[in-house]
């Protein structure tokens, strides 16, 4: 256990679920839990996985000498690997000792090795181990201890073992070249329970003395399997392989990161004014996330990233099931300076546990199919992203690669590239692509924002961190003859919503274009600004004087503005001019309003308000609304937000939390079963008000427990003095 409060601190900077612990010695148990550590050691690359293995296959204690002498380190990568087990809990260092807390470990067989001689001493009778050590060559005299001592001399002469398993016949030949290399155990159904013949592969090896059979299983000590591998053989620590690299300029993705923030923008404001329907089975189908994608102006695998990532981020949320709707949490982001929002944005792709534009769980062929989004599901995918940016972290600036060029170093870095083998090089290509859409990747390489970001913060002395990287915002636009806004930079967010109201998005890069035209200006119209206050705030907002053909522009359609109104009851049209009324009762394509001219400048519409206005405008008029009082009515868009329980991903004080733990007051059984129930998500049941209540998604922070409660079908928040006991059903 870190004795002082800075190891402490870097453990809970590595392990955050940590920081919940009300002691040092609640921790300590926390720490011994193999199913706790057993995550953390996946997200480690395969050098670790091999220290750990070979601490376990030493008893779970040695020295640092003693590993060295293990293993083979042409990189001398003991000491870095040693390091990032102690920081992340998985090993103690206590001088040169070297100490796991798990028992029996992490692995079930360390190195694909059974266990030595001696632990079957007890396990096998005398007669097998004197068999064994005929078979090998030696007199089978003397107690058990003695006929294993006797065995483990003889397997020490490798050659004579490798020998005596060629005579074999080739069958068994070929299984004890498996079990001495992949599976030391065979046995349950694989042997219908033990029950094997006399010429059987695995009776041949045990006859020979290669196997041992141990109830209903057999399996090949450690000592014959390490004779069989050949002299000398020795785990090795390789280092990342090798990435082949081709030169790529380097890029600040500062362009591609403004663009996903206009893209996420435009969806949850699309959310919050149209419905997103969902599947009766749950997430945006084919023919919707097509619609979608059109009305982004994006194609539909870039859709899905962008669902996916606001989703995450709870800036769309579900709706009984039935529609995505933007959130109350977006006015928050949408305040917040534009490199605070890509942040937020970029980490919440990092956490995904899928692969937003390769949706499949990808573990097998059965599991191929795409799966609609936004909903997560864990596939690896999160892992393998990360492994994958974490590699191109290791290319020199201006060096660049691709999907096939990763592949051996991300199966280096995590064990998930193995386990979702099916899809694994798609989930690396998917990384690549969603990280260039984002900014964070370009060409194959980190751009200056993707190393900013990997940096978990810390400034970089060329860059300035993540902040430096985006400009400044811009708080004016330079207006052009041919009727286009143009904001050099990042637009303030005044002027960014300003020129959304009165003119469309053309393009986002280094600059942005805005282009305004009579329908721009008739929507500013419609939400209840007039011509004069629409040129002074152009005026305000534009570098220089504002352009004759944008002056005419705004006067011209205020002009037209309103020449047209429509009340209710169900629709009255009226119209200064009755040459207006004529022409509209008698246009084919109002033929569904019904018009029906009842004086020179009114008429009557079967429709009610809202839809004649709407068909109008359609049909190139522009007509006003007018309220009961007679009075224009001014039409705001209607946003929907929708409120969300949020648990917000929140950085841990690790010096607080770690300066906590240090004082905490010894065991305390209540505390120790919610700090593994908030640290795996387990069901608890807390005595509270004189009842018991099973919890889950148990959250602590400070002196308050919060979680949802089955019992009571709803979330409790309870103070840690009022709870009188806590404990895992």
């Amino acid at each position: 256990m870190p004795p002082v409060t800075a190891d402490l601190t870097r453990l809970l900077r590595n392990r955050p679920e940590l920081a919940v612990a009300p002691s040092l010695e609640v921790l300590e148990r926390l720490l011994a839990r193999p199913d706790l550590a057993i995550p953390v050691l996946l997200d480690l690359d395969a050098d670790c996985h091999t220290v750990s293995q070979a601490i376990q296959a030493a008893g779970g204690e040695t020295t640092r000498d003693m590993l060295s002498a293990t293993l083979r380190d042409p990189h001398g990568r003991l000491g870095e690997v040693l390091d990032l087990l102690a920081g992340r809990g998985l090993i103690a260092l206590d001088g040169d000792t070297v100490r796991s807390p798990h028992h029996p470990g992490l692995w079930a067989h360390p190195f694909a090795l059974g266990r030595p001689l001696r632990e079957f001493e007890k396990k096998v009778t005398a007669e097998a181990l004197k068999t064994m050590v005929k078979a090998l060559g030696g007199q089978p005299l003397g107690r058990k201890a003695d006929l294993v001592r006797r065995a483990e001399e003889l397997l020490r002469d490798g050659a004579s073992v490798r020998s005596r398993a060629a005579k074999l016949p080739s069958q068994a030949v070929a299984l004890a070249e498996s079990m001495a290399s992949r599976a030391p155990v065979l046995g349950g159904e694989q042997l219908y329970y033990g029950s094997v013949s006399r010429t059987h592969p695995v009776q041949r090896l045990v006859d020979a003395g290669f196997v041992l059979r141990d109830g209903w299983e057999f399996e090949m000590p450690r000592e014959v399997a390490l004779a069989l591998r050949g002299d000398g053989w020795k785990p090795a620590l390789t280092g990342q392989p090798d990435v082949p690299a081709r030169p790529c300029p380097e890029a600040d993705g500062a362009g591609a990161a403004l663009a996903a923030i206009d893209r996420i923008q435009a969806l949850v404001e699309l959310a919050g004014t149209e419905q997103i329907t969902e599947l009766k089975s749950g997430g945006v189908g084919v023919r919707e996330l097509r619609r979608l994608a059109k009305l982004l102006g994006v194609s539909e695998q870039e859709a899905v990233l962008w669902l996916d990532i606001a989703f995450g981020a709870d800036l769309i949320a579900s709706e009984l099931g039935e529609r995505l709707v933007s959130t109350t949490l977006v006015d928050d982001w949408l305040a917040h300076s534009p490199d605070a929002r890509w942040r937020a944005l970029a980490d919440v792709w990092l956490r995904l546990p899928q692969a937003a534009t390769y949706r499949v769980v990808g573990c097998c062929e059965d599991h191929m199919e795409p799966l609609p989004p936004p909903y997560e599901f864990e596939c690896g995918a999160g892992r393998i992203r990360r492994a994958t940016l974490e590699t191109l972290r290791t290319l020199i600036p201006g060096l660049g690669t691709d999907a096939a060029g990763l592949k051996d170093a991300v199966a280096w870095r995590t064990r998930a590239a193995a386990e979702a083998a099916q899809a694994a090089d798609e989930f690396v290509a998917a990384a690549l692509r969603e990280g260039e859409l984002l900014g964070i990747v370009a060409g194959g390489a980190l751009t200056s924002l993707g190393r900013a970001l990997l940096g978990n913060g810390e400034q970089d002395p060329d860059t300035g961190g993540v902040s430096a990287l985006f400009p400044t915002p811009v708080t004016t636009a330079t207006l052009q003859n041919d009727l286009t806004a143009i904001v050099s930079g990042i637009p303030a967010a005044d002027l960014a919503i300003f020129l959304n109201g009165c003119a469309d998005l053309e393009s986002r890069d280094r600059a942005s274009v805005w282009r305004f035209s009579e329908k721009t200006i008739r929507r500013a119209l419609d939400a209840g600004t007039t011509a004069e206050t629409l040129l002074a705030d152009l005026a305000r907002f534009s570098a220089k004087a504002i352009p004759q053909p944008l002056r005419y522009l705004v006067n011209d359609t205020a002009r037209k503005h309103g020449v047209i109104k429509v009340t209710s009851t169900p629709s009255i049209v009226i119209a200064t001019d009755p040459a207006v009324i004529a022409e509209l009762c008698g246009a084919k394509a109002l033929r569904k309003l019904g018009l029906r001219q009842i004086a020179p400048t009114v008429a009557l519409a079967a429709l009610p308000p809202d839809e004649t206005l709407r068909l109008l405008r359609q049909g190139g008029h522009a007509p006003v609304g007018v309220a009961s009082d007679g009075t224009i009515r001014a039409e705001s868009i209607q946003r929907r937000r929708l409120a969300v329980d949020v648990k917000k991903h929140t950085d841990t004080d690790t010096a607080a939390a770690a300066a906590a733990i240090l004082q905490g007051n010894g065991t305390d059984a209540d505390g120790e079963a919610m700090a593994l129930a908030a640290v795996t998500g387990e069901v608890i049941v807390i005595v509270w008000q004189r009842r018991e209540h099973y919890m889950e998604d148990l959250t602590i922070a400070g002196n308050v427990v919060t979680g949802y409660c089955h019992d009571c079908d709803r979330d409790h928040t309870i103070p840690r003095a009022k709870i009188t006991k806590a404990y895992l059903p």
